[in-house]
């Protein structure tokens, strides 16, 4: 008798466990699918992501269409035809840094755009420019009295100081300066050729004549 009820109680913990480890290998397998799908959707998104990549081949904003510049990442119809606007009334771009002239466009918008464009000018000056006027330091108050830059005495290390105002910019102020004379009012530093409103707005309170 008890042999037959310890044959039975072997046979049950026998079916338990089998059970057991069925339900374990289901879950793992669940697990597993789940874990492969979830690769799988992950790799669909970066393939997407590297497709809609490839689309955009870097543009020369000197002789893209609107078609071309409203593919770029922040920059629709409108900024497209305001680019090509620019570039009409004020001739071809020296630099990327002019970009942050136009409105609507600024350096936030500028440092996305990067990777999509063909670089004009010093390059350095560029990613220097766009380090600069993005990092958080630009928000924080700022103390004691910085000493302003006489843009008719400033040598072209001197008008380097400036934000946005690379060694082909300082060049271009001297040389407007040696053409024209002294800048009466420090509004008529726009009159140099890459800059404009944009930079001037940066560097105002920095400079004097």
């Amino acid at each position: 008798m008890n042999n037959k009820i310890n044959k039975k109680t072997k046979g049950a913990i026998i079916i338990l466990v089998l059970i057991v480890v069925v339900l374990i290998i289901l879950i793992i397998g669940n697990n597993l699918r789940q874990t492969s799908q979830k690769k799988e959707k992950l790799q669909e998104g970066v393939e997407k992501i590297e497709k809609e990549t490839e689309k955009i081949e870097k543009i020369d904003i000197n002789k893209a269409e609107i078609e071309n510049l409203s593919k770029l990442p922040g920059i629709g119809p409108v900024k497209s035809q305001a680019i090509v606007d620019y570039r009409e009334k004020n001739g071809e771009f020296n630099s990327l840094i002019e970009l942050t002239n136009i409105k609507g466009i600024g350096n936030k918008t500028l440092a996305k755009l990067l990777p999509y464009l063909e670089m004009i000018g010093d390059s350095a000056e560029v990613y220097a420019f766009v380090a600069e006027e993005t990092s958080t330091s630009d928000t924080l108050p700022t103390t004691g009295i910085t000493e302003k830059i006489n843009i008719n005495s400033a040598s072209v290390k001197q008008l380097q100081d400036l934000s946005g105002i690379g060694q082909k910019k300082a060049q271009a102020i001297i040389d407007y300066r040696n053409e024209n004379g002294s800048f009466e009012i420090i509004e008529e530093i726009m009159s140099v050729k890459g800059i404009g409103q944009g930079i001037f707005d940066k560097i105002k309170n920095r400079i004097e004549v």
